[in-house]
């Protein structure tokens, strides 16, 4: 039998990510733990980008590549423009967080970073988890695993999108103004176009769909192709940069298991009606760390109101798609920004929660809301 040479942490971190690295370092920041982070990829660097609200503040509020301070939302011919003071919509490369990340994590001595590693199999313990890698076995009290394979496959929706970064050959775009959405269709899920303005020359157009099923890239480029020309016609532009990406709409079952963790999207920190998660990384992170500090079995509470109502809305999206145009119309119609960004992020107080209901079509909300309850009534009589 292979002997096998032992490392021994008081935490293991699979994948360097964003909820990854975000749980090391604050970790790192109030306790004298030591931890292995292991990432399949030898490098890291600009392959997708993030953006967030500069409220609540994180370590990156002042730290972004743009901010914008307009938001922007079109149905049909209908705009609706949000502009309120304090409010920014802030974006992030990844090659930026990597970079900064690394800078803070690697002077740390009781921090080790393992890249391009294949993890051969996982034991977990009741009093430790083990990681076979080659001939190292790593143990750890807790581990928390970020990997995106420990989601199972299946029926539900999803948020898929590709991006293009464009620059054109002259100046035509309003770079203090995201468009947050501008919807192209309600027949097969919803589909509309993300547009972050980098400069008056270079933005990423994002062709996003909230369905059941995604699409041949093909489709999505002919998307943001037919986009490009019908609202710039005959100006020429170059593409730099194709992002894509496939979300889930849906909280995972990924097992807890003694102290084995999931985290980040196998771990429900992403919104499932939104896909925000970037803001839940720093809160879950600071509720894990304070959990190991003060002794306690790790648990993160979600709320149970949010998550039915994110039931409700995918649901709707899932039976009804075309009846939501005057869903989206209301809800941002309706609503201030503060309330909007709240809802969003996942962070809403009741009051604020329950007068964003108030605007919305409650028929179909009342219809959707009925189903979603059934069906749980259903899935627990059968388990």
């Amino acid at each position: 039998m292979l002997n096998l040479i032992k490392e021994k942490f008081d935490i293991i971190i699979i994948g360097a990510g964003l909820s990854g690295l975000i749980l090391a370092d604050e970790i790192s920041k109030k306790t004298e733990k030591s931890i292995l982070i292991i990432e399949k990829k030898k490098k890291i660097g600009y392959e997708k980008n993030w953006c967030f609200w500069n409220k609540p503040q994180n370590i990156f509020t002042n730290k972004y590549d743009t901010s914008w301070e307009s938001i922007k939302v079109k149905i049909d011919k209908e705009e609706i423009i949000f502009k309120e003071n304090n409010i920014k919509y802030l974006h992030l490369k990844s090659s930026t967080f990597y970079k900064y990340m690394a800078e803070r994590l690697e002077r740390k001595k009781k921090i080790k970073i393992l890249k391009g590693k294949e993890i051969n199999k996982i034991k977990k313990y009741p009093e430790k988890n083990e990681l076979i890698i080659g001939k190292f076995k790593y143990e750890c009290k807790f581990l928390f695993d970020s990997r995106p394979s420990l989601i199972k496959k299946t029926n539900g929706l999803f948020q898929h999108f590709v991006g293009y970064e464009v620059t054109f050959y002259k100046n035509i775009l309003n770079n203090k103004q995201v468009t947050f959405m501008d919807f192209q269709s309600f027949s097969d899920g919803i589909n509309f176009m993300y547009i972050l303005p980098f400069s008056s020359k270079k933005a990423l157009f994002e062709s996003t769909y909230f369905s059941k099923r995604t699409f041949s890239r093909l489709k999505y480029k002919n998307n943001i192709t037919k986009y490009l020309n019908d609202n710039f016609p005959n100006v020429r532009y170059k593409i730099n940069f194709k992002e894509e990406g496939t979300l889930p709409m849906f909280n995972h079952n990924v097992k807890q298991q003694f102290n084995y963790f999931p985290i980040g999207i196998p771990g429900n920190w992403l919104k499932s009606s939104t896909g925000y998660s970037f803001q839940n990384c720093f809160l879950y992170s600071k509720l894990i760390t304070k959990n190991i500090i003060d002794n306690k079995k790790i648990k993160i509470k979600n709320n149970f109101l949010l998550i039915f109502l994110d039931e409700v809305f995918c649901n709707l999206i899932m039976k009804s798609s075309k009846d939501l145009k005057i869903f989206f119309l209301y809800f941002f119609k309706k609503n201030n920004l503060m309330s909007i960004v709240r809802f969003l992020n996942g962070n809403i107080n009741f009051f604020d929660l329950l007068r964003i209901i108030l605007t919305l079509p409650k028929k179909k909300i009342f219809i959707s809301a009925f189903d979603v309850i059934k069906k749980r009534v259903l899935y627990n009589e059968s388990t």
